[in-house]
């Protein structure tokens, strides 16, 4: 008997170092609507947008440089805890 994982869809960017992806925050993300040509009307702060953005791999832990470019919707099922993934890879 399988069981099907739920699966999760969120816009992110694949780590430089392990290749897994990535969740952006909320304010990268935005800055990604803003740079694709869909603002949201509450927000008049971000009109000079920045194109690079560092963020930190929650899998490896190392940190990195990305461009707004760079940033694609990402899938991923949830088939193991954050925490037993951790304890798997030690």
């Amino acid at each position: 008997m399988s069981v099907d994982s739920p699966t999760q869809s969120f816009r992110g960017v694949l780590c430089r170092h392990c290749g897994k992806p990535v969740r952006i925050p909320s304010i990268v993300l935005r800055k990604d609507n803003e740079a694709q040509g869909k603002p949201q009307t509450d927000e008049a702060q971000f009109q000079l947008i920045s194109r690079v953005f560092v963020l930190r791999c929650r899998s490896c832990e190392r940190e990195s440089i990305y461009a707004i470019n760079q940033i694609v919707d990402c899938t991923f099922g949830q088939t193991q805890s954050h925490g037993h993934a951790k304890a798997a890879a030690l």
